[in-house]
């Protein structure tokens, strides 16, 4: 897509990103020439696509993160070098070095030519070992063997995810992953699971699902004794599947304020008040809701904007739908390992 067949095409794409990157520094002559070439392959593994823009400026600041509730791991190449900052630490990627981010902290990254092929992984299926601070900025450069391999296995995953099966590409993002892991160096065993590991983590996925599917019905979670028959476990087997959550009143907790925060990010002309989506949630009262709310996400319900839409852009209907990536995204994280 281009001004020369879309006139507001630099609006729709301000527009479309706005959950997923601050957008800036984009010249006169750019805006001018504005184009966007985009696709991408969704499975529940994770998201793998390639984009080509004018050269900008993309940030994750704290505002863009009370916002867009998107939680995961981002693995990048970009053909151009890439400057930036993540975190308050300068990073210098040459091009065709693979970055490693954690859409959950500060970033900001120049970008004089978009070229880039980017792996989005929501954080429930990624490596603790790659979700450390100090992972966060990574850059693997490309003259080294680990930097050729992950760049080449990204590439390359990326250019056939569309021919692939949902399970081929799982296999595929796994194995990337895993591949960061030994090249950064990293910790990961690789034991064989228990039985009462895998045990737990299958209740575990059967009450989240359930659960997931109930708060986007409008319904609150069911009492404990219903959770444990829906798993079919006991509620001792529930609680201690739940021990690595905090317990189960904290995951449910967690889930619950996490769609609050998603219905605050999509209110507009602060309807419905910050009162009314507390008790939507099941929180006794907006002294509670906000207590809970900074306690968990470290900023209040009121800090948070919604993404501003220039006027007259319709994105339902304009052909970069980076907001449908970004809806997915969300869901994902709920996902329970």
């Amino acid at each position: 897509m281009s001004v020369k067949d879309t006139p507001d095409a630099f609006e729709q794409y301000l527009a479309a990103m706005a959950n997923w990157y601050e957008v800036s520094d984009v010249g006169e002559a750019d805006r001018k020439a504005f184009f966007n070439r985009s696709r991408s392959t969704m499975t529940m593994a994770g998201a793998i696509g390639h984009g080509a823009c004018v050269r900008q400026t993309l940030s994750r600041s704290p505002a863009t993160l009370r916002r867009s509730d998107i939680d995961g791991l981002n693995l990048l190449c970009n053909t151009a070098a890439i400057v930036g900052d993540v975190d308050g630490r300068d990073i210098r990627a040459e091009p065709g070095a693979v970055q490693l981010r954690d859409m959950t902290r500060p970033a900001a990254s120049r970008l004089d030519r978009v070229d880039v092929t980017t792996l989005v992984v929501p954080r429930v299926a990624v490596p603790q070992a790659l979700l450390s601070r100090e992972a966060h900025g990574v850059v693997l450069q490309p003259h080294t063997p680990g930097g050729r391999l992950m760049r080449n296995h990204l590439i390359g995953l990326e250019a056939d995810a569309a021919d692939l099966s949902d399970a081929e590409v799982e296999a595929g993002i796994q194995g990337l992953l895993m591949i960061a892991v030994r090249v950064m160096g990293l910790d990961n065993p690789q034991a064989d699971e228990p039985v009462a590991a895998a045990l737990h983590r299958t209740v575990r996925r059967v009450v989240g699902a359930h659960v997931e599917r109930g708060l986007l019905a409008g319904e609150l979670p069911p009492e404990n004794d219903e959770l444990a028959r829906i798993a079919g476990v006991s509620r001792a087997t529930l609680y201690r599947a739940f021990d690595v959550e905090g317990g189960v009143a904290r995951y449910l907790q967690v889930r619950r304020l996490n769609h609050a925060r998603t219905a605050l990010a999509r209110r507009r002309d602060g309807v419905p008040t910050v009162a009314d989506v507390g008790y939507r949630y099941g929180f006794a009262s907006p002294t509670h809701f906000s207590r809970q709310f900074r306690q968990h996400f470290g900023y209040s319900p009121s800090d948070i904007e919604p993404a501003p839409v220039p006027a007259g852009v319709t994105m339902g209907t304009g052909p970069i739908r980076h907001d449908v990536l970004v809806e997915w995204l969300e869901q994902l994280k709920f996902r329970t390992p």
